[in-house]
């Protein structure tokens, strides 16, 4: 019922527009698509598919691993926090650990909404026993467009600076100028962001049939699920508007949801936004990058599918 709540109250903050004769309802805030550990399960099943994998993870990993010097420049003055947003198995951060090497002493911070996979990303990297990791500190935060918080309460004299990790697209899923805004206010001077994102060469918009895949469906329909639908009363979806990619699910019957303070009245036909992508070219993530920090390096795989962004406050 907690759950049922939290998405009632997300459904009702962003209310509905009118599409003809039905309404729209938007809940495509990315944190909430962790509600509970099995949308964490069945989004890694989805990190693990075949198409997914080859187009974001190992895309992002040799990105990582070919520019990994110019990360280290930017974090390689003293102790830090390394903060890894969206954690889950710690990978990403393990390649810049084993860089690093041995002369630089930082504290592993994984940042997540889900506790399952902070537990995962923190026994990952502990297991495999660097010398150069000091510390932990897991932190769970309610929102991942609150990582400016996290990142001030991380700091301390012993960790002065914040080296955040923003990848797998995380950036992609929230309204880039308010998400940068918000977080290079918290930054000081020499903090860095490193953000891994899909961009665009050609069209802005293609290959929807990827998001299309039922393993998508498999993870959001916990969504449904949690607000009181039942998965034969749902039809999921995906398709390109308002400017980015909007995987949603149109209702098959009408139903009153029964939250513990308000109602919600949904007809059949109306649709639900539950996941929401932004895509950028190469340039536009670069200016906007530029709007915030001092110092931005831009790097492409060979097909311009996928960007790795250093940033330095």
């Amino acid at each position: 019922m907690i759950n049922t709540e939290k998405l009632i109250k997300e459904l009702v903050k962003n209310g509905y527009s009118k599409q003809g004769g039905s309404k729209e309802w938007d809940m495509s805030n990315l944190s909430l698509l962790y509600l509970n550990d099995n949308m964490a399960k069945d989004y890694l099943k989805l990190k693990k598919h075949p198409r997914y994998k080859a187009t974001v993870i190992d895309i992002e990993t040799n990105l990582l691993k070919q520019n990994i010097n110019e990360v280290i420049d930017c974090v390689s003055e003293c102790s830090f926090n390394l903060i890894d947003t969206g954690a889950s198995e710690g990978e990403k951060a393990k390649i810049l650990i084993k860089a690093l090497g041995k002369g630089v002493r930082f504290r592993y911070c994984p940042v997540h909404v889900n506790n399952y996979l902070i537990n995962l990303a923190t026994e990952s990297v502990k297991n495999d026993k660097f010398s150069n990791v000091i510390d932990y500190s897991p932190r769970i935060c309610d929102d991942f467009s609150n990582l400016d918080e996290v990142g001030a309460a991380l700091r301390s004299n012993n960790y002065s600076k914040n080296v955040f990790l923003i990848l797998n697209s995380l950036l992609g899923g929230y309204e880039i100028n308010e998400f940068l805004f918000k977080l290079s206010r918290s930054m000081l001077p020499g903090d860095t962001i490193v953000i891994g994102n899909g961009i665009r060469k050609g069209e802005r918009f293609e290959h929807l049939e990827n998001y299309k895949s039922p393993l998508f469906n498999n993870w959001f329909i916990h969504l449904m699920k949690e607000l009181g639908f039942n998965e034969d009363e749902v039809e999921y979806d995906a398709r390109f508007t308002n400017e980015r990619m909007e995987s949603f699910f149109t209702l098959k019957v009408d139903k009153e949801i029964n939250g513990t303070e308000k109602k919600m009245k949904f007809n059949k036909g109306d649709k639900i936004i539950v996941a929401s992508l932004y895509k950028y070219y190469a340039d536009e993530l670069e200016k906007f990058c530029k709007m915030y920090f001092s110092s931005v390096k831009i790097f492409k795989d060979k097909d311009e599918e996928y960007a790795l962004v250093v940033c330095k406050k």
